[in-house]
C-alpha cells in the first residue's frame, strides 16, 4: 500500500512545473430534456457545448442518461440520434465521454450497447459481471473509479474495488457512482445498507480516497464527511451533481444511516451546473460551474483544491528542508524554520483551513543558509484552529500544519 497522504483544503494556486493538468467535467442526471427536434434547447446540447468551450480532457456523466428502452421507437431513436451527436460532436473534438449507470438506466440495457459500443465503449477492465458498467481508468497521478450500483440495487463491488486500490500506485483517487453514500434526498442510495457502506467508505479512506462523485438527487451539494477526530485530513468529501437537465429537487437533510460520520455541509445550490476538475500533479481542484443563461456557465461559489503532501517518508529535498513549527499548538507566536542548500526564491505564506492566506512571510530571492520566521497573531483575528503554512522555493513545495490555541 502506498504512502497516506495529507489532504489540505486550500483555496490557493500551486506552481507546477512538468506535466499539463487533466480537466474534466462531471455532472449527472440528464434525463427529462427534449428529444429531436428540440435537441439544441436541451440542457445536454448545452453541456456538450460547454464542455468543448472549456476544452476539457473527457466528460463523466454519473448515471441516469435515460435512454429508455420503454420508450416509443420513433422516440428513442430520437433520443439515441441525440446522445450519437454528442458522442460524435465531444470525439471530433478529442473528448471522450465515459460515464455509470444510473436507476433509470437498468432497464435500457438495449440502448446502452448500442450506443456504448466500438470507439464509445468504457473500458473492460472491470468485474466480469459489471463489465463497461464498472471500470478504471488511470491518469499520470490520478486513479479514476466508475462505479455500477445496480448489479447489487444500492452496493458496489468491493472486492473488485478492494484489488484496485491494493494495486494502485497513483497518489490521488476519484471514484464516481449514481447514487449518494450518504443520504440526503433519496432514501435509495449507498446508505440503504449502511454496513456495506461503511466498508466502502473505509476503504477509499485508507487507500488515499479524496471525492466521491455522485448523482440521483438533482442538484448540487458538496460535504464532508467527518469523522470528528479534530484532522480534516482524514475525511473524504460527496460532491453530488445530478444538475444535467432533470428537474430540480428541493434540499433535504443527511438524516439517514451515517455510521461513525457527520456530514457537514460546505455548499448547496439547486440549479443546473456541472463540477469542473483540475488534475495537477500536486493539486486537485473542484469548481462548482452554474447555469445563469442559455449556453451560460460561472463560477457558482463553490472552488476547494485538495493539497497532498506526504507524511509517511521523506518529503524534503536535498535542496530544502521545511521544519515543524514551534511551539505547536501555539499562542501568540511561533517559529518556522527552514533551510537552502542553493539560492532561490522563496515564499513562506500561512493559510486558514479554507485555503484564504492569512499571512506572507517571505516573499523574496534569498542565498543559500538556514532561516526562521516568526509569525504571531498579534495583528491577526484569528480563531483558535488548524492552520497551515507552506514553503515554495524553485520547484519544491511542502505544507506543514499547525494549532493556534487561544
Amino acid at each position: 500500500m502506498i504512502n497516506k497522504f495529507f489532504i489540505s483544503l486550500l483555496f490557493l494556486t500551486v506552481c507546477i512545473s512538468g506535466q499539463q493538468p487533466v480537466r474534466f467535467m462531471i455532472f449527472a442526471d440528464t434525463h427529462y430534456y427534449s428529444p429531436s427536434p428540440n435537441f439544441e434547447e436541451s440542457m445536454l446540447y448545452e453541456l456538450t457545448m460547454e464542455a468543448i468551450n472549456q476544452q476539457v480532457d473527457f466528460v463523466f456523466l454519473a448515471g441516469d442518461l435515460a435512454l429508455s428502452d420503454h420508450s416509443e421507437k420513433n422516440d428513442r431513436d430520437s433520443i439515441l440520434a441525440d446522445w450519437e451527436f454528442v458522442l460524435d460532436t465531444l470525439y471530433a473534438n478529442e473528448i471522450r465521454l465515459y460515464t455509470c449507470r444510473g436507476n433509470n438506466d437498468v432497464n435500457s440495457q438495449t440502448s446502452w450497447q448500442t450506443l456504448f459500443s466500438g470507439i464509445y465503449s468504457m473500458p473492460d477492465n472491470g468485474p466480469l459481471e459489471e463489465k463497461y458498467y464498472t471500470y478504471s481508468l488511470e491518469f499520470e497521478n490520478f486513479l479514476f473509479i466508475a462505479l455500477d450500483e445496480y448489479t447489487l440495487y444500492e452496493r458496489v463491488n468491493q472486492l473488485w474495488l478492494d484489488e484496485q486500490l491494493l494495486n494502485n500506485t497513483k497518489p490521488f483517487v476519484l471514484v464516481a457512482g449514481h447514487e449518494p453514500a450518504f443520504k440526503l434526498l433519496h432514501s435509495n442510495c449507498l446508505g440503504a445498507y449502511p454496513e456495506e457502506r461503511n466498508i466502502f467508505w473505509h476503504s477509499l479512506l485508507q487507500n488515499n480516497g479524496l471525492i466521491y462523485f455522485c448523482g440521483h438527487d438533482h442538484f448540487y451539494d458538496h460535504t464532508v464527511i467527518s469523522d470528528e477526530d479534530g484532522d480534516p485530513y482524514n475525511d473524504m468529501h460527496q460532491i453530488i451533481v445530478g444538475t444535467g437537465g432533470g428537474g430540480i429537487h428541493p434540499d433535504s437533510e443527511y438524516n439517514g444511516d451515517n455510521g461513525e460520520w457527520t456530514p457537514v455541509r460546505i455548499f448547496h445550490e439547486g440549479s443546473y451546473g456541472y463540477v469542473l476538475v483540475e488534475v495537477s500533479e500536486e493539486n486537485i481542484q473542484t469548481t462548482w460551474r452554474h447555469r445563469v443563461g442559455k449556453n451560460v456557465f460561472e463560477d457558482g461559489g463553490d472552488t476547494y483544491t485538495y493539497i497532498v503532501t506526504s507524511v509517511e517518508g521523506d518529503v524534503n529535498s536535498s535542496d530544502y528542508y521545511l521544519s515543524q513549527n514551534y511551539p505547536n499548538p501555539f499562542n501568540p507566536t511561533t517559529v518556522i524554520r527552514y533551510s537552502l542548500s542553493v539560492n532561490s526564491f522563496v515564499s513562506l505564506k500561512v493559510y486558514d483551513v479554507l485555503g484564504r492566506e492569512i499571512k506572507t512571510l517571505v516573499n523574496k530571492e534569498q542565498t543559500a543558509g538556514s532561516y526562521e520566521e516568526l509569525f504571531t497573531i498579534n495583528d491577526e483575528p484569528l480563531t483558535s484552529g488548524v492552520y497551515f503554512y507552506q514553503l515554495k522555493a524553485g520547484d519544491y513545495i511542502n505544507t506543514r500544519k499547525m494549532l493556534l490555541i487561544k
